[in-house]
């Protein structure tokens, strides 16, 4: 695996262009991989992230617009993986 890995959201908008880009950060001999903005509540989507990431160790926020921090507490848990952001009401 690449240490960096995009898995897009399929919802596609004037806001999100193709759809929310989501980041699968992993070293290739890591067992776990930080996913940044982990993007809306889509079951489809999550399943691809943890099929990108392996593991997941860390989530990271980079702003809390819906199209990247809506599904984050469901990811977590899905995860179970803490999550970090900025803003602690995210």
């Amino acid at each position: 695996m690449t240490r960096s890995r995009l898995v897009r959201a399929n919802n596609p908008s004037p806001m999100t262009l193709d759809g929310t880009n989501t980041w699968v950060l992993k070293e290739s001999d890591g067992a776990r991989a930080v996913v940044v903005d982990p993007g809306p509540s889509e079951p489809q989507h999550f399943q691809a992230i943890l099929d990108a990431a392996g593991g997941v160790g860390l989530i990271l926020l980079t702003h809390g617009h819906p199209d990247h921090a809506e599904g984050a507490n469901e990811f977590a848990e899905l995860a179970d993986a803490p999550i970090r952001a900025v803003s602690r009401s995210l």
